[in-house]
């Protein structure tokens, strides 16, 4: 199955409002959207915290 780079942060959406758990995406997606995840939360993170 080919990544569909458009598809990351929609699937990414999902995961975060609840509505797809991470393990049950297209196995192809699952390290891309999980990346993508961890990018985003550092991003917020507050220094020194």
């Amino acid at each position: 199955m080919t990544v569909k780079e458009y598809m990351i942060p929609v699937y990414a959406v999902l995961v975060k409002a609840g509505k797809r758990e991470i393990e049950s995406l297209p196995e192809a997606y699952v390290i891309p959207v999980a990346e993508y995840l961890a990018t985003q939360e550092e991003g917020t993170q507050t220094p020194g915290k």
